[in-house]
């Protein structure tokens, strides 16, 4: 099994950061692109449920939170739309002097080019998470 790890130093308080993760409109608000029209729905407990969407990209991704240990630590699956493989996602939150310090562990892949692609999307991602936390 292979593993990606991916850090970064926000602005914005681990709260905030939290809301971004955990709320259906942080995640439709940075997750994707905005020209994408990204929904998303959160059942924030642990066996429950979300889902992020774009009929425009025609992708989506779902899980299950695994646990939950608000504002610190957030586990979840993770399986895109049509796949037959589930990978596993912590996402940790930790004060810094200069807001927070995120680092999120994407887990489970079967190959370097699973894990690769989702290292390039997740730094994707991530370039979108601080201008839309400011």
């Amino acid at each position: 099994m292979t593993e990606l790890r991916v850090e970064r130093e926000l602005t914005a308080s681990p709260e905030r950061v939290w809301s971004a993760f955990t709320t259906a409109e942080g995640l439709a608000g940075w997750m994707w692109p905005g020209a994408w029209n990204t929904t998303a729905e959160v059942d924030l407990r642990v066996g429950g449920r979300y889902r992020i969407a774009s009929e425009v990209s025609g992708m989506g991704v779902s899980g299950e939170f695994v646990s939950i240990d608000e504002p610190d630590r957030l586990v979840q699956t993770w399986r895109w739309d049509g796949d037959d493989e589930e990978t596993l996602v912590s996402v940790t939150l930790a004060p810094s002097g200069t807001g927070t310090a995120l680092t999120i562990v994407h887990e489970r892949f079967r190959t370097d080019d699973d894990r690769d692609n989702h290292l390039q999307g997740w730094n994707d991602c991530l370039d979108r998470l601080d201008p839309y936390l400011a």
